[in-house]
């Protein structure tokens, strides 16, 4: 399924199509593509690109996926993907073993994963091309060898549930409504993916084969490979695993499309824990021409994609009455010519009635009116600069870039075209398109009588769900009504005044430098009490960087967390005192001045960045942001929102959950989220009272660009060092308590257990410890579900994290996962068992220090990972020597380092753990 938003066009002009030179001849293949089909019908794509010296990436599609299934095949293409890798190809081990003892991580190096309409292989081998053979048989065998057995598939079939199981949520909840009521009639909505635990419970073996035999037909597989590779080697390699495969007939595809009928059907959309408020009104119907490769295909696609645009631009120009917060368009396409426009009002509280009036009558208008030449034309100059910004890159794709293609192409069944060609076709084809092909293209959608209604209630809000018959009196009576053409024009609003930057106090000074002439490193203390660490070279992509840290962090005495964090969100975004917020954000868009935050328990971070010789800018927006005042206006608009949410909240699970967390750790609530008494009470002006005690606070600079000194030194005294500082400030860290203890809330609304268990070990910081713990952490996960999954089938998702973190000096871990209720005793025991056991060997060092030290040799070449290694070095040490010593990183992996390390990664003495179990109703439903 591909989502076409309005405006989102730029995929247009990079994707495959077809034109003609002549008469239907389609575009040809990109000419670094080598395709083709083997005899049996197996159809590869290679492209060789040497950027990374070795690397290798395989997929293989499968073009079937779960609306494939028969009516009484619900889950089993996913739970076939689950029992490939159970097969073994006439060998004694199943191929996940096979691929493990190559030294090959499931996630990292091979997965797999299944959706409606295709299953996909996915390989990429450490070793890279040298692997090719071992790789090109796993994806053979898994998909041909077919000798998985029952007590495969009872092994499998735990884990499966649990998967099915871990995705239960709100969310899930709220996507199946979706789906029940946009694919209504078709068989979609009861072919999950993942199907439902009553047919994973019951599949059986022979359904899988028949699924398999039916499908897993290489005339039906479609093989791609980026890489370091001989194309012609890689095709005789992909010949001997593939090539002995037997072709077979294919079944129609019918079932991916949706039977359409000409009724108006209505459907309420609720979830108790869903914030989702809007109608929505939807439109089915086929479209078989825009769907081909020929010209005239190709025209009908860009009459869709500018027709939709034009019509939510056309949308959202429309003044919006009382009640209703948005007005927007989409566009979805399912099978082969199935598609669904839906148009949608977002709704304020509990104005549906209200929302619902409007939308028709913006449909209405749609439909009497039509467009504007002057929408045509616009929409001609977005896809015509669209199309000359795609002639004018000359840059080669990337490796990742060349994946993603290919990838696109065997899920859409598509060549992949060469850019330029592609971009001067649709150039071609733009010319040929008037104003009364996009009308007609926009009545005919309106026309189609096979229309949804969706009504989305947020939480537990009572709203009236419009009958049938009211809904078509009210389209009668608009019909019969000559409505007014749609407002051309957005509503005037006052142009923002022109940013106008205030003249800079007196200039401090530069008290003391001191320069690390090895690392490009120079620190200089300012007057005013801050300091500026400096990286003499450029950042990503040549960017300039500047970090900006101080002590006002987010728990300080007598002010709440919450009015903190609001007050530093809206001072960022309001600017100096005189200072209209839009300009201020104009000029930073103009500039191309990146502005982020990120507030911690104990520490203020403003991230900045801008082009190369953009120092001024960068320095500036900085500045803007500490003698910042919260803009009135901007304040309403935030407050009116947050009382908002509270008066329609949801049952939140999630935050009682998250609430509980906090006080298991840290024996209190450190975050208390605003009632509705203290945001009705709250001023602008208190906002910028705490503003100003936290930019009061000294700062410590980081700074990544390459620049003269003598261009720096002015600007700083001018812009940073002349900032007034007091002293820091007493923010109070938010530590994990000593102590082992564990709380039970039974409060979740689906049927499991979600268990999140903490732990830490105090432990002084250096690089060398902090490697080990990464590096054991990542074992930790493999062992975790190697024990929890592969061995117990019981568990699906399973995160463990583990990190030495430099401020609380303390390796700080954390482990979570969701299982059946009733076996999350067992289970955590398992868990607890594994990593007190956690011992690495030396055949898992051999291989993890071979990836450590390729991983690390990008690592010393990344920019963003020197800037971060600069600011811990800083922190630390108060100069840069982590710049220095990170070349000896891999000597600090031996083994009894390694081993001696990992009893410290989830000691039991600071063991906490919360469990969210099912309430009594959602266990009453399960039963």
């Amino acid at each position: 399924m591909n989502k076409l938003i309005a405006g989102l066009l730029g995929p247009l002009l990079l994707g495959a199509c077809a034109a003609l030179p002549e008469l239907d001849a389609p575009l040809p293949w990109d000419g670094q593509v080598v395709h083709g089909q083997l005899a049996n019908g197996l159809a590869y794509r290679l492209v060789r690109e040497t950027s990374q010296p070795g690397r290798l990436d395989l997929r293989l599609t499968v073009k079937a996926g779960s609306v494939d299934e028969a009516d009484d095949q619900v889950g089993v293409a996913h739970m076939v993907e689950h029992l490939t890798f159970h097969s073994r190809a006439g060998g004694e081990q199943n191929l996940r073993q096979r691929m493990t003892d190559l030294g090959w991580a499931q996630g990292r190096h091979f997965n797999a994963v299944t959706n409606y309409e295709r299953t996909q292989y996915l390989i990429g081998p450490p070793a890279g091309v040298r692997q090719a053979p071992q790789a090109l048989q796993a994806l053979a065998d898994l998909v041909f060898a077919r000798d998985y057995n029952a007590q495969d598939l009872e092994r499998e079939r735990p884990i499966v549930i649990e998967e099915w199981r871990g995705g239960l949520g709100v969310a899930q909840r709220m996507n199946e409504q979706r789906t029940a009521s946009q694919r209504v009639g078709s068989r979609y909505p009861e072919h999950r993916t993942i199907g439902n635990e009553a047919a994973i419970r019951s599949a059986s073996l022979a359904s899988l084969k028949a699924f398999q035999d039916r499908w897993y037909l290489p005339n039906n597989m479609v093989l791609s490979a980026v890489g370091d590779f001989d194309p012609k080697v890689m095709l005789v390699q992909i010949e001997q695993a593939f090539g002995t495969a037997k072709a077979g007939e294919l079944p129609g595809r019918e079932q991916r499309e949706l039977p359409l009928d000409d009724k108006l059907k209505v459907f309420r959309l609720q979830d108790p824990q869903s914030g989702s408020n809007q109608v929505a009104m939807l439109f089915r119907f086929h479209e078989p021409d825009s769907r081909g490769t020929s010209r005239a295909a190709l025209r009908e696609r860009l009459i869709d994609r500018m027709t939709l645009a034009a019509m939510l631009d056309s949308l959202r120009r429309q003044p919006r009455e009382p009640g209703v917060r948005s007005l927007l368009a989409q566009k979805t396409l399912i099978g082969e010519h199935s598609a669904v426009l839906g148009i949608a009002a977002g709704v304020e509280g509990q104005a549906h009635a209200q929302a619902l009036q409007q939308l028709l009558t913006e449909i209405e208008r749609l439909r009497q009116h039509g467009f504007t030449e002057a929408d045509l034309q616009r929409e001609r100059e977005h896809i015509r600069k669209l199309g000359d910004k795609t002639l004018a890159n000359k840059a080669p794709r990337t490796f990742e870039q060349w994946v993603e293609q290919l990838n696109n192409a065997a899920v859409q069944g598509n060549a992949v075209t060469e850019r330029r060609a592609t971009a001067e076709r649709y150039l071609e084809v733009l010319g040929s398109i008037g104003r009364s092909d996009l009308d007609a293209r926009l009545r005919r959608w309106l026309a189609s009588p096979d229309r949804v209604l969706q009504v989305s209630a947020a939480g537990a809000s009572q709203v009236t769900l419009p009958s049938v018959a009211q809904v078509q009196a009210q389209q009668s009576a608009l019909a019969g009504r000559a409505l007014a053409a749609p407002v051309q024009q957005a509503p005037v609003v006052a142009a923002p005044a022109q940013l106008k930057m205030p003249s800079p106090a007196a200039a401090g000074a530069i008290v003391e430098r001191k320069a690390f002439p090895e690392q490009q490193v120079e620190h200089w203390q300012l007057s005013n009490g801050d300091r500026l660490v400096w990286l003499k070279r450029n950042g990503p992509e040549g960017k300039w960087l500047l970090q900006a840290d101080s002590s006002a962090g987010y728990r300080l005495d007598g002010v709440p967390a919450w009015r903190l964090q609001m007050a530093t969100q809206l001072a960022l975004r309001s600017g100096q005192p005189g200072m209209e917020p839009q300009a201020l954000a104009d000029w930073r868009q103009a500039q191309r001045a990146t502005l982020s935050l990120d507030h911690q328990p104990q520490r203020l971070q403003l991230s900045l960045g801008a082009a190369a010789g953009q120092l001024l800018v960068l320095l500036q927006s900085y500045r803007i942001s500490q003698q910042a005042s919260v803009d009135p206006v901007l304040f309403d608009e935030s407050r009116d929102e947050l009382l908002q949410r509270l008066h329609s909240r949801p049952d939140d699970v999630r935050g009682r959950q998250e609430s509980a967390q906090r006080k298991l750790k840290y024996g209190a609530d450190h975050w208390q989220s605003p009632d509705i008494a203290s945001l009705e009470g709250l001023t602008a002006d208190q906002l910028t009272t705490d503003w100003r005690r936290q930019v009061a606070a000294p700062v410590t600079y980081y700074l990544m660009a390459d620049v003269a000194a003598d261009t720096l030194e002015p600007m700083v005294r001018e812009q940073l060092a002349s900032i007034p500082r007091k002293a820091p400030l007493a923010s109070r860290p938010a530590l994990q308590q000593p102590g082992q203890r564990r709380e039970d809330l039974a409060i979740a609304l689906e049927p499991r257990a979600v268990l999140q268990a903490s732990s830490f070990l105090p432990h002084a910081w250096s690089p060398e410890a902090a490697a080990r713990v990464a590096l054991l952490r990542d074992l930790a996960n493999q062992r975790l579900k190697a024990q929890l999954r592969g061995e117990a089938s019981g568990v699906y998702r399973l995160r463990f994290d583990s990190e030495l973190n430099a401020d609380t000096q303390r390796i700080e871990s954390s482990l979570s996962f969701t299982c059946d209720p009733a076996r999350v005793d067992e289970l955590w025991a398992m868990a607890q068992q594994t990593l007190a056991n956690l011992q690495p060997d030396a055949q898992w060092l051999v291989a993890e220090r071979a990836e450590f030290l390729r991983q690390e040799s990008k690592r010393r070449e990344d920019p963003q990972t020197q800037f971060r290694r600069l600011i811990l070095s800083d922190r630390h040490w108060h100069d840069p020597r982590y710049l220095h010593i990170q070349a000896q990183l891999p000597e600090a992996l031996t083994l009894p380092e390694l081993q001696q390390q990992a009893k410290q990664l989830f000691p039991r003495a600071n063991q906490v753990q919360l469990r969210l179990l099912p309430s009594p109703t959602a266990l009453e439903q399960a039963l």
